[in-house]
């Protein structure tokens, strides 16, 4: 037996043991463009936005909710730095660990309720999933109240927890649409326990969910309802096995196998040859979980009754666990929206954790297992759980230190020193603005701008695809370049300082860029064409044919309008022979509209297709054009009226 004050011991010691492991090396988490995404959401509302109507997008087309926004939100309104709202997600999955034992506890003893905080505090899947800023790692103690509230209102029959079940159900799918499989165990208990609510309960509890929703379905209205307008509607071919994967993954979280497929498929080897074999470990966690089940079915399946002839509460409780258990694999058997993935049974670690848990706590209290026996039980329990916290961060600062391709991205340490970094130079040389250079310009459809426009939350900042562009404002600016790629911006920066990642990971780089240090072209423009976007073309250089004689690079040199239209223009370049026949094109988006400001010039690059030997002389046409409408647009002639809808150079052979 366990007295108070040891319960009160060994229950602060693993709660403290969940927290560390949780809210420990913040800067050793994930983050990348949903994270990053989720957070300007969040921030955005939490600085006079206004309420959020949806969520980020999700992996089946459909938008999500606006809850992991709402929730999110909640530190948002203290500081901006990601770590508050990191540290929110840790903080909510511990308290999910201390819910997991007030429920095991109040039907199946102190040590069965202990057994289950530990073997949950210490999961690695379940420490995992607490750790960064993601919509599913909210769900744990939402789905912890909900079952807590469920247990309450049909097992004990105070019928307004009935409201708050229904309630919390609803936030849970509204946090992540995973979370829906939850429905069916719900239904089930209504059907199993309907003589004892009340169903205006039910229409209560209901009201308050479908309130929680309210803004979403606001949303659905404005941008018109159906499957075109919503993106949804795209099936996945189904083998027939989702159920058994669905279930498979249940192990997978239950025991904490396969977590080192976070050091991804190219450094997996050397982070497994680091560690013990752990294998023996998984096995006898899968002994937990098959005890668990024997412990669960055992009462229902003997119908152990009170005194009166009902149904003992653990005996209903045990039921309640099943089908919670049991349920959401079988809603996977239907799912066609998408892949399943392991994160769609993020709702379910704390029920297996509590399988575990109540199954080793029924086999010590057989009579016939001998007392050394049990002692030799209880060491397995923490002896094992230490050696999964021990190979979780073993493999937290591996994935830390290492590149990690196809498994855990840059830590956000290593991002935020390249935020630091580029605002103490702004600071320190008065630069106005940074520019975030790397892939896409988009922080809507690329991860590269996405993670940066969060966390340069506050500080003037633009988006550039080095890939395509190179920004050159009339301003100094500092410049925080992606290390993967090379640019003018190298060449033309005055000051840079280096910002390592990871080994094996090129390091990113802060440049100071200073006012007008646009590099001149080859052949410059007289006069200067303007189109009637009032982008100017100042100059031109190339084409440049590489060493390999097949491509060849072309760079065009202009100003931004001073009244931008929002419009995405593309240019496009025909290089025509002396024949007048194209021989070559390549079109390409220009630097967005939205971001120009007065002074700004670009420099566009393209790759052209390029035969050994054109025929003189070469033309190249230049002009722009709407997209995706593919209208032309004009240029003015040098009278300052509407001419054609191209510049046409003659360039030399190169």
């Amino acid at each position: 037996m366990v007295n108070r004050k040891q319960e009160i011991l060994w229950l602060t010691l693993i709660l403290l043991a969940a927290a560390v492991a949780r809210l420990g090396w913040p800067g050793l988490t994930e983050f990348k463009a949903d994270e990053a995404r989720l957070l300007a959401l969040s921030l955005e509302m939490a600085n006079g936005g206004g309420l959020a109507l949806r969520g980020i997008s999700s992996s089946v087309g459909f938008p999500n909710f606006p809850m992991s926004v709402w929730l999110y939100a909640i530190p948002s309104l203290l500081t901006s730095h990601p770590y508050a709202a990191t540290l929110f997600t840790g903080v909510l999955s511990t308290l999910a660990v201390w819910g997991c034992y007030w429920l095991v506890q109040r039907y199946w003893g102190t040590r069965a309720g202990l057994l289950v905080a530990l073997l949950l505090a210490l999961n690695p899947w379940a420490i995992l999933y607490s750790r960064k800023i993601w919509a599913q790692n909210l769900l744990p103690l939402f789905v912890v109240g909900w079952a807590i509230s469920g247990v309450l209102a049909f097992v004990e029959g105070r019928r307004r927890w009935l409201w708050l079940h229904l309630l919390l159900l609803a936030v849970a799918v509204e946090i992540h649409l995973a979370a829906v499989a939850l429905v069916l165990p719900t239904a089930v208990y209504l059907i199993y326990f309907r003589r004892r609510i009340h169903w205006q309960d039910v229409v209560i509890g209901g009201a308050l969910g479908l309130l929680t929703a309210v803004p979403f379905l606001i949303y659905l209205w404005q941008s018109g309802v159906g499957s075109g307008a919503l993106g949804v509607g795209r099936d996945v071919a189904s083998s027939g096995e989702e159920g058994l994967v669905a279930l498979h993954y249940m192990w997978l979280l239950a025991t904490g196998r396969e977590i080192y497929s976070l050091a991804g498929p190219e450094a997996f080897p050397t982070f497994v040859a680091k560690i013990p074999d752990v294998g023996s470990i998984h096995l006898l966690w899968t002994i937990f979980l098959l005890l668990g089940l024997v412990a669960l079915v055992k009462p229902i399946r003997e119908r152990e009754t009170t005194a009166s002839g009902g149904a003992t509460p653990r005996s209903e409780v045990s039921l309640m666990l099943l089908l919670w258990l049991l349920l959401p694999p079988l809603f996977f058997v239907f799912w066609r929206r998408s892949p399943i993935f392991t994160h769609y049974f993020i709702s379910q670690l704390p029920v297996l954790a509590m399988v575990m848990g109540i199954g080793v706590g029924w086999l010590l209290k057989k009579s016939w297992v001998q007392a050394g026996t049990k002692t030799a039980v209880i060491a397995a329990v923490v002896v094992t759980s230490l050696v999964q916290l021990y190979v979780w961060l073993t493999l937290l600062f591996f994935v830390g230190g290492n590149t990690t391709p196809g498994g855990f991205g840059v830590p956000l340490a290593r991002q935020l020193a390249a935020v630091d970094a580029a605002k103490a130079m702004m600071a320190q040389k008065g630069a106005s603005e940074v520019l975030v250079a790397g892939v896409g310009e988009s922080p809507r459809l690329h991860e590269f701008p996405a993670v940066y426009d969060a966390l340069l939350w506050g500080v003037a900042h633009r988006f550039v695809d080095v890939t395509q562009s190179a920004l050159f404002p009339a301003q100094t600016t500092v410049v925080l370049h992606d290390g993967t790629i090379d640019s003018l911006y190298l060449a033309q920066a005055q000051t840079a300082e280096t910002i390592p990642l990871r080994d094996g990971e090129p390091p990113l780089r802060v440049l100071l860029l200073p006012g007008g240090s646009a590099p001149a072209p080859e052949v410059a423009m007289e006069p200067v064409p303007i189109w009637t976007n009032w982008v100017s073309l100042a100059g031109y250089s190339g084409p440049e044919v590489d060493r390999g004689g097949e491509t060849a690079v072309w760079q065009l040199y202009w100003h931004t309008g001073a009244n931008p239209d929002p419009a995405d223009y593309h240019f496009f370049n025909h290089l025509l022979d002396g024949s007048g026949e194209r021989v070559a094109q390549a079109d390409g988006v220009l630097f967005a509209p939205s971001q120009w400001h007065e002074g700004d010039v670009v420099v566009s690059r393209f790759e052209l297709p390029w035969s050994p030997a054109p025929t003189p002389l070469l033309t190249m046409r230049v002009g722009i054009y709407r997209y995706p409408s593919l209208e032309n647009v004009p240029v003015f002639d040098v009278a300052g009226n509407v001419g054609g809808d191209a510049v046409e150079l003659v360039i030399s052979n190169r």
